[in-house]
C-alpha cells in the first residue's frame, strides 16, 4: 500500500471516463470528467488502496456530489465516504485532503481573501436560521469555506449563533 495523499493533483478534463484510468498516475490524482456539464470526478484513492473512484457529479443520475473550482482550487462537496475496499473518509476541499476523524487540520486550509466572504456571508445573515450549504449556494461559494468562516464568526467577535446537536450547520445572526 502507498502513502495516503495529503493533495489532489488535477490531472485535467476528458470527455469520457475510460480516458481518465491512463492519467491516474498516484494517489490522490484526480480527472474531471465533464461533457456540456461536469459528469464525474475520477480519483485514484487517496489513501493508497490502488482503487480507482469514480465519484458521480451528475443529480440526474443519481446522488451527486458538488464540484467546485475556485481561484484554481478543487473542492468536492460533501465528504466521501467509502463503504467498500479501504473505507477511506475523506474531504476534498481546496485541493487538500482531510482525512475524517483527524477535526485539527481544517484549521490548515487557507483560505483566499476571508474577510471580503465574511462580509457576504452577513449580509445574507438575518434572524432566521440558514443552513450554511444554502448561504454557500446564494454566494456560489464552496460550502467547506462558508462553514469555517460561520462556524468563526459563532466565536470572536461572535456575530453568529450555531443550532446545536443534529441542527449543528444552521446559523443566524446573535
Amino acid at each position: 500500500m502507498m502513502q495516503k495523499a495529503e493533495r489532489i493533483r488535477d490531472r485535467g478534463v476528458v470527455q469520457h471516463r475510460h480516458a481518465a484510468n491512463c492519467l491516474l498516475e498516484r494517489p490522490g490524482d484526480s480527472v474531471l470528467v465533464h461533457r456540456g456539464v461536469p459528469r464525474s470526478l475520477v480519483m485514484a484513492c487517496p489513501d493508497g488502496c490502488g482503487d480507482t473512484l469514480t465519484i458521480n457529479l451528475d443529480p440526474r443520475t443519481d446522488k451527486a456530489w458538488r464540484f467546485y473550482r475556485k481561484r484554481n482550487q478543487v473542492s468536492v462537496y460533501p465528504s466521501i465516504w467509502r463503504d467498500t475496499g479501504c473505507l477511506s473518509h475523506f474531504i476534498v476541499w481546496n485541493h487538500q485532503i482531510l482525512w475524517c476523524g483527524n477535526r485539527e487540520e481544517d484549521g490548515e486550509v487557507a483560505l483566499e481573501e476571508p474577510e471580503a466572504l465574511r462580509e457576504r456571508i452577513l449580509a445574507l445573515c438575518t434572524r432566521d436560521w440558514q443552513h450554511y450549504t444554502e448561504l454557500a449556494e446564494r454566494l456560489d461559494e464552496v460550502p467547506w469555506d462558508v462553514n469555517r468562516l460561520c462556524r468563526e464568526m459563532t466565536y470572536a467577535p461572535g456575530l453568529l449563533v450555531e443550532r446545536e446537536g443534529k441542527s449543528r450547520g444552521f446559523f443566524r445572526l446573535r
